[in-house]
């Protein structure tokens, strides 16, 4: 590769750089923080919590959250803490549906924190925050 080459490289990458605004940037790095933070704050009460759940053999309810309701039937998410590990379920119950779990999956903690924070569920991470308080 040339001088001339690089140069005109490193010229690219300032021009494309320079297209965010520094606000927008700075903003972006502040959200990033902010994320950051509270994945943290989340994987350290979950393990936590996960202590507690391995000392009384009593599973903690994460979060609930209804999916879908009719007049009798309802399927819901549930985010249990059992042991060392997070277990999501889909759960549809009541009415003609006989009752059926759906869809189960089973997290550590870290990849549950992942899950959540590269899934833009804001809204969850509060919420799993807030019943571990």
């Amino acid at each position: 590769m040339t001088s001339h080459n690089r140069r005109q490289n490193s010229v690219v990458k300032r021009r494309s750089s320079s297209l965010i605004p520094p606000h927008v940037a700075e903003e972006k790095q502040d959200n990033a923080i902010i994320e950051d933070w509270l994945a943290e704050r989340l994987t350290d009460k979950l393990r936590k919590a996960s202590i507690v759940v391995q000392q009384t053999h009593i599973p903690h309810l994460l979060y609930r959250n209804t999916i879908e309701e009719s007049n009798d039937a309802l399927q819901e998410e549930l985010g249990i803490i059992s042991g060392k590990h997070i277990v999501i379920m889909i759960y549809a119950y009541g009415g003609f549906v006989s009752s059926t779990f759906q869809k189960i999956d089973v997290y550590t903690s870290d990849k549950f924190t992942r899950w959540i924070i590269k899934n833009g569920k804001k809204d969850l991470l509060l919420q799993c925050l807030e019943s571990l308080e």
